[in-house]
C-alpha cells in the first residue's frame, strides 16, 4: 500500500483528539468531515442582471470559471454564542394572549427530546432573508405550508432568539408566544386535521451560534467570520436562522431567497432559478425540490467566485463549486475529482438523488466539513479526495435517506466513511483489506465502543464513524459482494426521500443474508469488544 493509502488510519487517532470532529489536514490523513450543521458596499446605479441552473447539457459551459456578480465581502463582525440545544432557555419576549395546549412540543428524540413538533407534516419552506453582512443582521420572512396530522388549537415552531414582528395563519394575524426556542401559536380558527394550512412569520435581528451538546468541539448554527457567513445546522442548528419543525423525520422542499448587498454572492441548497440586481442589492433565489431536513438547509454569504463544470452526463446533476475569489488554483484542481466520486458512488449506490453538487469552500480552516444538501461545507484542509467522497456520499447516505433519531447517527457516519474508505484507497491505488485491517486494528487497541451505545457527545465520534464502516465490512466479509451490495442497495432505495433506523437495515440484511448475518452486524454494533473480522 503506497504511504498515503496508509495515512487513511492515521485519521482515527486525529478523530478521538477532536472529540470525533471532522477536522485536520485531510492530506495528512485527518478525520472525515463530521454530519452536523455549522458558521459573509453596493454602488448607487440601478442595474438587472439573472442566472439561473438548469439540468440541460447546453445551460452551463464545463470545467470553466463562470464570471460572477461577487465583490469583496465586508469586514468581520464577531458572532456571539448562547447555549442553545433543545433544552434552551433562550427567550425572546413578546406580549400576547394566552396560547392553549398544543400538540406535543418535540418529537421525543433520544438525544433531542424537545427538538421538532407534534401535530404537523411540513410540506413546504418559502425564507425570504436580507442579509447586512456587515452587521451580521436578517430581516426576514418564513412562510411555511403544512398539514395539519390532528385537531389543532395551536401549533409550536422550533426557532432560537430573533424578535418575531407577526405570525399569520392562512392570512389571518394569530396569536404567538415564545419561550425557549419554542415559537407557539394560536390560528385565530382551529386547523381541522388533514388540513393544509400555511403559518408566514415575519422576524429580524442578529443570528446567533449555539453550543450543541452533540458537538462538543465546534459553535453551530448561524456564523459569521472574516466577512463570510455561514450556516451549521446538525443537529439542532437551523433554529438560529428560520421557523421549522426542527427534527429529520419531517422534511420539506425549499425555496430561499437570499438578498445581499450588490457583489456579493449568496449560496443556498438546490438549484439557482433566480438572481437579479436592483437598487444597489442582488437577490438570490434558490430551489430545492426534493424533500430535505430541516439540518441539511444552508446559507453562504461572502466573496465567492462560482465554477460551473455543467452536467456529469446528459440528464444527470450540475456540478458546480464556490472558492474564495483569491483562492489558490489548487483549490479548484482539488475539487475536480467530484465528477469522479459520484461515477464511484452511483455505481455502488444508484443515481445521484438530486438536481445538483458541489462544495463551497471557506477561506479560512472549518476544523469540519459538512453535508448540507446538494453544497457541502468544506475549509481547505478537508478538500482531498476521502472527505470529498465522505461528503458527497452522505448525498444518498444521511440527506435523502435520514436517520429517524439522532441516537441512529451511525447509519449516516458508518455508512459514508465506509464510502468515502473505499473511494480513497481505490483513488491512491491501494489494498482496501489492508486498509481495513488496519482500522480494525486501531478500533482493537483504541477499545472503540459500539455504535449503539453512544451518549450525546459521541455523536459525532470515532465509534460512530469507524467502528460503523468496520461493521459494514464484516457484514461485506461475511456475504460477498454481490450480496453485500443487495443490501446496501436496497437500505438506500426503500428510504429514499424518507427516514431510517437499525432495525430497517437489520431486517435487510435478513432478507438477503439470513439471521447468522444479523447476528454479526448486531455483535459490531452492540457489544462492548470489539469482534473479530469473519
Amino acid at each position: 500500500m503506497p504511504p498515503r493509502a496508509r495515512s487513511i488510519i492515521a485519521v482515527a487517532a486525529l478523530l478521538a483528539a477532536a472529540c470525533g470532529g471532522t477536522a485536520g489536514d485531510e492530506s495528512a490523513g485527518t478525520v472525515p468531515p463530521t454530519s452536523l450543521a455549522a458558521t459573509t458596499t453596493a454602488p448607487a446605479t440601478s442595474t438587472t442582471t439573472t442566472r439561473t441552473d438548469t439540468t440541460s447539457a447546453t445551460a452551463a459551459s464545463k470545467s470553466n470559471i463562470a464570471t460572477s456578480t461577487t465583490d469583496t465581502a465586508p469586514a468581520t463582525t464577531t458572532s456571539t454564542s448562547t447555549t442553545a440545544p433543545a433544552t434552551s432557555t433562550t427567550t425572546a419576549s413578546t406580549t400576547t394572549k394566552t396560547v392553549p395546549p398544543t400538540a406535543a412540543e418535540g418529537l421525543g428524540d433520544s438525544f433531542y427530546p424537545f427538538l421538532g413538533n407534534g401535530g404537523y407534516d411540513a410540506l413546504h419552506y418559502e425564507i425570504d432573508l436580507d442579509v447586512d453582512p456587515a452587521a451580521n443582521t436578517i430581516s426576514a420572512l418564513t412562510s411555511i405550508t403544512a398539514q395539519a396530522t390532528e385537531d389543532l388549537e395551536a401549533f409550536n415552531l422550533d426557532l432560537l432568539g430573533l424578535e418575531v414582528h407577526s405570525v399569520a395563519v392562512d392570512g389571518v394575524q394569530a396569536e404567538f408566544r415564545r419561550s425557549g426556542h419554542e415559537l407557539t401559536v394560536q390560528p385565530a380558527s382551529p386547523l381541522a386535521a388533514n388540513s393544509q394550512f400555511e403559518a408566514a412569520v415575519s422576524y429580524s435581528g442578529s443570528p446567533e451560534a449555539i453550543d450543541d451538546p452533540g458537538v462538543p468541539f465546534a459553535k453551530m448554527g448561524w456564523l459569521h467570520r472574516d466577512g463570510v457567513i455561514y450556516t451549521l445546522g446538525e443537529p439542532s442548528g437551523s433554529m438560529t436562522w428560520f421557523p421549522s419543525n426542527n427534527h429529520p423525520t419531517d422534511k420539506a422542499t425549499y425555496e430561499i431567497q437570499i438578498t445581499v448587498p450588490e457583489g456579493v454572492t449568496a449560496a443556498s441548497n438546490g438549484l439557482l432559478v433566480d438572481e437579479t440586481t436592483s437598487d444597489g442589492k442582488t437577490a438570490y433565489t434558490w430551489r430545492m425540490d426534493d424533500p430535505m431536513a430541516t439540518y441539511l438547509a444552508a446559507v453562504y454569504v461572502g466573496d465567492f467566485e462560482r465554477i460551473d463544470h455543467g452536467p456529469l452526463y446528459d440528464g444527470g446533476p450540475i456540478i458546480r463549486d464556490y472558492v474564495p475569489r483569491d483562492a489558490s488554483p489548487d483549490v479548484a484542481q482539488a475539487l475536480s475529482v467530484t465528477p469522479d466520486v459520484i461515477a464511484f458512488l452511483e455505481e455502488r449506490l444508484g443515481p445521484y438523488p438530486f438536481d445538483a453538487y458541489g462544495t463551497i469552500v471557506m477561506p479560512f480552516q472549518l476544523g469540519l466539513a459538512l453535508e448540507n444538501q446538494t453544497l457541502s461545507i468544506h475549509g481547505p484542509a478537508t478538500i482531498g479526495p476521502g472527505i470529498i467522497a465522505h461528503e458527497a456520499a452522505h448525498q444518498w447516505l444521511g440527506n435523502s435517506v435520514s436517520p429517524d433519531d439522532w441516537s441512529e447517527i451511525w447509519v449516516n457516519e458508518g455508512f459514508a466513511t465506509y464510502l468515502h474508505l473505499m473511494f480513497e484507497t481505490e483513488h491512491f491505488e491501494g489494498d482496501f483489506n489492508d486498509t481495513m485491517t488496519q482500522v480494525h486494528a486501531w478500533l482493537s487497541s483504541e477499545g472503540i465502543g459500539p455504535p449503539k451505545g453512544i451518549e450525546i457527545q459521541d455523536l459525532f465520534g470515532a465509534t460512530v464513524y469507524y467502528r460503523g464502516a468496520a461493521t459494514l465490512h464484516a457484514l461485506r466479509l461475511h456475504t460477498n459482494d454481490d450480496t453485500f451490495y443487495k443490501i446496501l442497495r436496497t437500505h438506500y432505495d426503500r428510504s429514499a426521500g424518507g427516514t431510517t433506523n437499525t432495525d430497517e437495515f437489520l431486517g435487510i440484511v435478513d432478507e438477503f443474508a439470513g439471521p447468522e448475518a444479523v447476528d454479526l452486524v448486531e455483535s459490531w454494533l452492540y457489544d462492548e469488544a470489539v469482534p473479530a473480522f469473519p
